[in-house]
């Protein structure tokens, strides 16, 4: 019996996956989506604590990194942000903006998945679910063959949208990245992104539990190259939140090429350091000269901070207030306000929320995501040389590099 032959096999059932196979789809083609987990977008559910951050308001290629920026730039405008907020109210969910972000209206990621799944299934698309890839070839005819732990598949054209390595436990292995160099493209090295960062510093270690607000400054063989603040999260491995995240891509590619690297906090990013000297001095005057240093200092800080930043500079936490001299409180003022750690590692790619690196986009059609190299390949999502800042900029590049690759798959094939 002869094998169905469909105009579009999409690789992959996460954001960029489910996108293309829509946008494939309502172009007109048969199209079927291959899931390697138990259900689709699980990765999807996790996004935005839950909430699912769809986009961001300020859409731009400077919020990316990657080896091409006008590459990104033409994809972010080939599928944009005001045509992704059609798209999903399209579908049935209402965007909400908080800030700059986009979330459902309902704050729940899990209506994302949903509706995305009910609009494959009112397209006809076919979806196979727990089934693995494990080869692509394509014949002289420019027939691709889809070999998968389940049933082989037969395509005129594949979207390869088979995810990272980042959330490892969510299903993203970096399979994607042995496909597409079997079919000619360079793969850019890959590390963990938007992930927590370790040191070996004791005193972060004895802080661990802490939430602060605080300045981070990013130190690449002692040259400053990035500076966030916001919420601190200090862990007994090293530190997390946010903040950290946005420093963290940085970090980890320099730590993946064998770069020294460090990070300072600033406990009190809201005073400059005179402004600190004095009002240590001032409140070291005004209080009981019996009080203990650390006591002192709980007003301003989190007493865990207080403690590991007195010890940072030498100072007997019991040490009374009277028996600081000016050079205490000027060294007690320097750790606070730049509190120096060296970064060992990351947290890995089990817990990075993205991956650095992928597929090379020199060789790929940023007005359709087709490959240069191999026709009728189309490439989206994560598995790019392309990863955003958090704020939904990373779901953002799903959904416009699975809607050109789903659009210009089936177009070809019409």
């Amino acid at each position: 019996m002869a094998k169905d032959v469909y105009d579009v096999a999409v690789l992959g059932g996460g954001a960029a996956g489910m996108m293309a196979a829509i946008q494939a789809a309502q172009n007109g083609a048969s199209v079927l989506v291959t899931e390697g987990n138990e259900c689709l977008g699980k990765k999807i559910l996790a996004t935005g604590n839950g909430k699912c951050n769809l986009t961001n308001e300020n859409m731009d290629s400077k919020f990316y990194y990657g080896a091409n920026h006008t590459f990104i730039k033409r994809v972010l405008d080939g599928f944009s942000l005001s045509q992704t907020l059609a798209f999903f109210r399209s579908i049935g969910i209402e965007p909400v903006k908080e800030d700059e972000l986009y979330y459902p209206r309902c704050k729940q990621a899990a209506v994302v998945v949903a509706m995305l799944e009910e609009k494959l299934m009112s397209l006809g698309v076919t979806v196979v679910l727990n089934t693995r890839v494990r080869g692509i070839e394509k014949d002289e005819n420019g027939i691709f063959h889809v070999k998968t732990t389940g049933d082989d598949i037969v395509s005129n054209s594949v979207v390869l949208a088979l995810g990272g390595k980042a959330s490892a436990i969510k299903g993203s292995n970096g399979d994607g990245y042995y496909y597409g160099k079997q079919l000619g493209h360079e793969i850019v090295p890959t590390a963990p992104a938007l992930v927590q960062l370790h040191t070996d510093h004791r005193g972060i270690k004895d802080m661990a539990g802490v939430r602060c607000h605080s300045e981070l400054s990013l130190f690449v063989d002692d040259a400053c190259v990035g500076k966030e603040t916001g919420e601190l999260q200090l862990t007994d491995y090293g530190i997390s939140g946010i903040v950290v995240f946005q420093l963290s891509r940085m970090a980890s590619v320099a730590l993946t090429s064998g770069k020294h690297v460090s990070m300072q906090i600033d406990f009190l990013p809201e005073y400059d350091s005179c402004e600190l000297m004095e009002l240590l001095e001032r409140r070291f005057e005004q209080l009981r000269p019996q009080m203990s240093v650390a006591d002192a200092l709980w007003g301003l800080l989190n007493h865990k901070v207080a403690i590991g930043v007195l010890k940072e500079c030498g100072i007997a936490p019991d040490k009374g207030v009277g028996e600081c001299g000016r050079d205490d409180i000027y060294r007690l003022c320097q750790i606070m306000k730049a509190f120096h750690m060296v970064i060992t590692d990351t947290h890995g790619f089990k817990n990075a929320q993205v991956t650095a690196g992928g597929i090379s986009t020199d060789h790929i059609d940023p007005n359709t995501m087709e490959s240069k190299i191999c026709p009728g390949l189309y490439i989206a999502g994560e598995i790019l040389d392309v990863d955003g800042i958090c704020g939904g900029y990373n779901l953002q590049w799903a959904w416009s590099s699975g809607a050109l690759a789903g659009e210009y798959a089936a177009k070809e094939k019409k």
